[in-house]
């Protein structure tokens, strides 16, 4: 729950008149609260309904200026802590939440909102991040991108031609366990890398989840839902894909909520529960990867990297930190001594973090659309794989990422060093 004085009221704002300032929808009038929820929209009959400015180039905000406004949609699990973070942040403010379409069509068109967060499930990513691209909004959305690669791509051309920056989780590239494996990589220490192994086994979300039914439906299951950060992980450290072959199964048609107001009722499962997966980089590397919420657990490691002088074991690639084994000697394990940032809780939003460096004008590696397309064609063609029993080659690629600097990570935590 909001605090009580979390909001201070606003009248009626005719945004009309900003309309030079921002590409923004001309035809609404907004009821808003400063830094909370928009409450009440109502539309010009005069005006024609979604009549957006022409596209232009956003200007990118001088160091120093006013902190970016953060509108959030969506009221999920994952909701409250982004806005405790961006609360924290100096650099950011909250301008509002939202849960319900209506709240959500006022957000967008709130002149005090710089970037839209997606947090919906993921069947509304497409449909809520164009609105906000239409409104002339900079959005950052979780994963995945679209619902498939035609919606993704027609989000990337809107976002171009109005000169918007469009991101998508995940972020955990940028996170200290991965950004040590890279320093490795980049020095060669393993040699040459020749495949990874990787698994996510659990028994689902219905086991904890107050919603689940949505994590079992299209664009989501094991694969879209949690085999993303693997995938994404490796694409950051590896580069692009070249091809896909994969096998699923599926343990039941129906699953039962087991926590939450909906606690007992069965709900429908309509995508593979069990994904296993071999994927080729277009450097040579292959990684064999199982995705399922059909086991109990593993013992196994969340993620491994082999090269010809040494492997490496890693924390789950959901997570932003964690410790990683080094094994440079047959049979050797210690632990990696990182030389990377410290991380904190407060970097939990660094994907948000990376996105305004973008707009500030700092070389930042960021989580940007065509990283995303990228991995979305991967998921989708694992997907058609295991349907058509054929290997598939993907059509997109992507720059591998930079590697994060510590002068970045430093900016992060103390804003106060913004100085390029």
């Amino acid at each position: 729950m909001w605090p009580r004085n979390f909001c201070c009221h606003l009248g009626p704002i005719d945004i009309r008149a900003s309309v030079r300032r921002r590409a923004v929808l001309s035809n609404w009038h907004v009821n808003a609260q400063i830094h909370g929820r928009a409450t009440h929209l109502w539309r010009d009959p005069d005006l024609p309904l979604l009549n957006v400015t022409s596209p232009r180039d956003f200007p990118r905000r001088k160091l120093n200026d006013t902190p970016w406004g953060i509108g959030i949609v969506g009221g999920g699990d994952i909701s409250g802590r982004y806005a405790s973070c961006i609360k924290a942040s100096p650099r950011l403010v909250l301008r509002g939440l939202s849960a319900k379409d209506e709240d959500t069509r006022a957000l967008v068109v709130d002149p005090s909102i710089d970037i839209v967060v997606n947090l919906t499930p993921p069947l509304a990513h497409e449909a809520v991040s164009r609105l906000a691209l239409q409104a002339g909004k900079h959005v950052y959305s979780e994963k995945p991108l679209a619902h498939d690669l035609p919606q993704a791509r027609s989000l990337m051309k809107l976002a171009a031609e109005r000169g918007l920056a469009l991101a998508c989780a995940p972020a955990t590239f940028l996170g200290n366990a991965q950004q040590s494996v890279r320093q490795l990589l980049d020095v060669e220490a393993l040699g040459t890398i020749v495949g990874a192994r990787g698994i996510l086994m659990y028994p689902g979300p219905d086991k904890w989840h107050h919603n689940p039914a949505p994590l079992f439906g299209p664009a989501a299951g094991p694969l879209f839902d949690m085999g993303i950060y693997h995938l994404a992980a490796l694409v950051a450290l590896f580069g692009p894909i070249e091809c896909v072959t994969a096998f699923a199964s599926q343990s039941s048609n129906s699953r039962i909520v087991v926590k939450g107001p909906k606690a007992g009722h069965r709900f429908d499962v309509s995508v593979p529960t069990h994904v296993c997966t071999l994927v080729k980089f277009v450097d040579g590397q292959i990684a064999d990867l199982v995705f399922s919420f059909d086991g109990v657990g593993s013992a196994a490691p969340a993620l491994e990297i082999y090269g010809t002088n040494g492997s490496l074991s890693l924390p789950p690639p959901g997570l932003f930190s964690g410790k990683v084994q080094q094994a440079l000697r047959y049979g050797t394990w210690s632990e990696l001594e990182t030389s990377c940032e410290e991380w904190d809780d407060s970097l939990w939003i660094a994907g948000l973090y990376a996105l305004v460096d973008h707009l500030e004008g700092y070389d930042t590696p960021w989580p940007n659309a065509q990283f995303a397309l990228h991995c979305l064609e991967a998921m989708v063609k694992i997907e058609a794989s295991t349907k058509l029993g054929e290997t598939l080659l993907l059509e997109t690629s992507c720059q591998r990422p930079q590697p994060l600097t510590h002068k970045t990570i430093r900016r992060w935590k103390n804003p106060d060093q913004r100085v390029r």
